[in-house]
């Protein structure tokens, strides 16, 4: 017999990775700071991880997830000879630290901790987005040692919070005047690394936690891996698609608007 509760969970879970994946294709933004809110919203209401790793399993399945949607994107920019190598190798050491060290603290945090954090960069992110763009001169990339300290940042962020460095890593070079096709691709790059390396981090940490559902591998829940990033992977493209026909400023404010529900949801709960 069906366990209908199964289909309802899978419903939600679909519906996150269509959202996550229309808006990533649309916007341009990574999928993690959608996916973790919703996966926190979804394992409470069902009750199916303990209150205390909710955190936890959300960001280390989040991570999971980005694995499979980071990697299609990657193979799009390389077929268009769109990455410069030369920034990536600068980046890749500091943010494969800072992802490692991202995940050993969250697994001594509490989950409490982590969604105050949560709720602070989300918020962060939405005020950047409403600030307007300013017009970017050519600026000469600093010293290589500020370039890979900045990168371990990204890292610790995303190894944090599950969430991907697209963030911080798009701003910062864009600064520097690299060009916002070539910052996509650097990012999509930078994201897989971050997703493979944090997804295994948190499998290890995890393992032995009490507590988990079935189907996980330490902090990663299987069946929300399948069900989110199967539709954001199909979806994403034609999100792509859709810039050249919807409204995008707009929808960029609705995201915007969710950002900000999101944030003062959480920090309004745990502060």
């Amino acid at each position: 017999m069906i366990d209908i509760s199964l289909i309802e969970h899978g419903v939600l879970y679909i519906l996150t990775g269509a959202f996550a994946g229309l808006m990533a294709g649309i916007l341009g933004i990574g999928g993690g700071m959608i996916v973790v809110p919703a996966l926190l919203f979804i394992y409470h209401h069902i009750h199916l991880v303990p209150l205390e790793i909710e955190m936890h399993v959300a960001a280390g399945t989040s991570l999971a997830i980005m694995v499979f949607t980071a990697q299609a994107s990657v193979r799009a920019h390389l077929r268009e000879h769109t990455i410069l190598w030369p920034i990536f190798y600068c980046l890749w050491p500091g943010i494969l630290i800072g992802t490692v060290g991202g995940a050993l603290l969250a697994h001594v945090m509490s989950s409490h901790w982590l969604r105050i954090i949560l709720g602070i960069v989300l918020l962060l992110i939405a005020v950047k987005m409403l600030l307007p763009s300013r017009e970017t001169k050519k600026r000469e990339m600093p010293a290589t040692w500020v370039t890979r300290a900045y990168s371990v940042l990204v890292g610790l962020k995303s190894g944090l919070l599950g969430i991907g460095g697209g963030a911080l890593l798009i701003p910062y070079l864009t600064f520097f005047g690299v060009k916002r096709r070539d910052t996509a691709a650097i990012s999509a790059l930078c994201t897989l690394i971050v997703s493979i390396v944090g997804a295994f981090a948190f499998m290890l940490l995890g393992y032995y936690v009490p507590g988990l559902p079935a189907y996980t591998t330490g902090y990663v829940y299987w069946p929300a891996v399948f069900w989110v990033a199967l539709p954001s992977m199909f979806l994403a493209p034609i999100g792509a698609h859709l810039t050249y026909i919807l409204p995008v400023a707009k929808l960029r404010y609705a995201f915007i608007a969710m950002l900000l529900i999101a944030s003062f949801d959480i920090l309004l709960r745990h502060l």
